[in-house]
C-alpha cells in the first residue's frame, strides 16, 4: 500500500509539472469546466424556479441535491472518469501489452494515471454554490455531520467507479463499443434525481439505476438529517460488493485478453 501511496504522489507530481508546462490548455480547460459546472446548475435554477417541492423533496433540497452532484461528479472526473475514458484506446490500440508488463497493478495504472486539475475549478464553484445553498436553508449541521457526509461522498466515488469499470471491462471482448463512454456520461447523470423519482419507472430500470441514485442522495440526506440506517448500510454494501465485482472481472477479463498485436 504505501508503495502505490507512493507511486501516485510521483504521477500527481508529474502530471502538475505537465500542466504547467502547458498553461494555454489549461486555461481553456479551466473555462470549458467552469462553463459546464455553471450551464449544469443554473439549469436547474430555472427548471425550478415554479416548483416548491417535488417527489417529497422541497425545491431547496433538490438544489442541493445538484449542488453536491456537482462537487462529487466533479472529483470523480478528475481523478477517475479521465482515465477510465481511455480504456478504450488503451485496449485496442496495444497500450495495456505495455501496462501489463510493467511491475504495477494494471488497474491501478489505468485508472489513476492522469489527473485531470482543471476540474479543480468546477469542484471549488458547486462547493461554493453547495455551502450557500445550505446557509439559505438555514441547514443546521454540526463537524461530525459533515464529516460523516465527506466520508460517505467518498464511499460514493467508490461505487460509481465501481459501476464504470465493470462496464467498461467488456472492451477486453468488444471492440465496437466506442459510445460506451458516451452512454456512462449520461447514464452518470441520473445520480442528480431523487430516488423517489426514479421509482416511477419499470422494476428492472430501477433496480439497474437505483445504485447510482445513492451516490448523491445519501450524503445529501446526512446533511438534512433525513438519512436511515438502511440508506447508509445499502451504499456501504453496494459500494463494497460493487467493487470487489469489478476486481474480480477484471482478473477474469485479462485471462482472455488477446493482445492488439497479435
Amino acid at each position: 500500500m504505501k508503495r502505490y501511496i507512493r507511486i501516485y504522489i510521483q504521477l500527481l507530481r508529474l502530471n502538475l509539472a505537465v500542466l504547467l508546462t502547458y498553461r494555454v490548455n489549461l486555461i481553456n480547460n479551466m473555462i470549458a469546466s467552469i462553463g459546464w459546472g455553471a450551464m449544469s446548475l443554473y439549469t436547474v435554477i430555472i427548471l425550478t424556479t415554479h416548483v416548491t417541492e417535488a417527489y417529497g423533496w422541497k425545491r431547496e433540497e433538490l438544489l442541493l441535491l445538484n449542488g453536491l452532484y456537482g462537487v462529487i461528479v466533479g472529483v470523480f472526473h478528475m481523478f477517475l472518469s479521465i482515465n477510465m475514458g481511455r480504456m478504450s484506446r488503451i485496449i485496442h490500440m496495444g497500450e495495456l501489452d505495455g501496462i501489463l508488463i510493467k511491475p504495477i497493478d494494471s488497474q491501478f495504472a489505468i485508472s489513476l494515471w492522469q489527473v485531470n486539475f482543471s476540474s479543480v475549478f468546477r469542484i471549488l464553484m458547486a462547493l461554493g454554490y453547495t455551502v450557500w445553498i445550505m446557509h439559505s436553508m438555514h441547514l443546521v449541521v454540526t463537524v461530525s455531520s459533515i464529516l460523516f457526509a465527506v466520508g460517505l461522498a467518498l464511499i460514493s466515488l467508490v461505487l460509481l467507479y465501481s459501476i464504470w469499470f465493470l462496464m467498461l471491462t467488456n472492451l477486453i471482448w468488444f471492440t465496437n463499443m466506442s459510445n460506451l463512454v458516451v452512454f456512462l456520461y449520461s447514464f452518470e447523470s441520473m445520480a442528480r434525481f431523487p430516488k423517489e423519482m426514479l421509482t416511477q419507472l419499470a422494476s428492472l430500470v430501477f433496480f439497474v439505476v437505483m445504485p447510482l441514485t445513492l451516490v448523491i442522495n445519501t450524503p445529501v440526506r446526512v446533511l438534512l438529517h433525513t438519512a436511515t440506517f438502511a440508506d447508509v448500510m445499502m451504499l456501504v454494501a453496494l459500494s463494497v460488493g460493487l467493487w470487489w465485482a469489478a476486481r474480480k472481472y477484471w482478473v477474469f477479463a485479462l485471462r482472455h485478453y488477446t493482445s492488439a498485436s497479435s
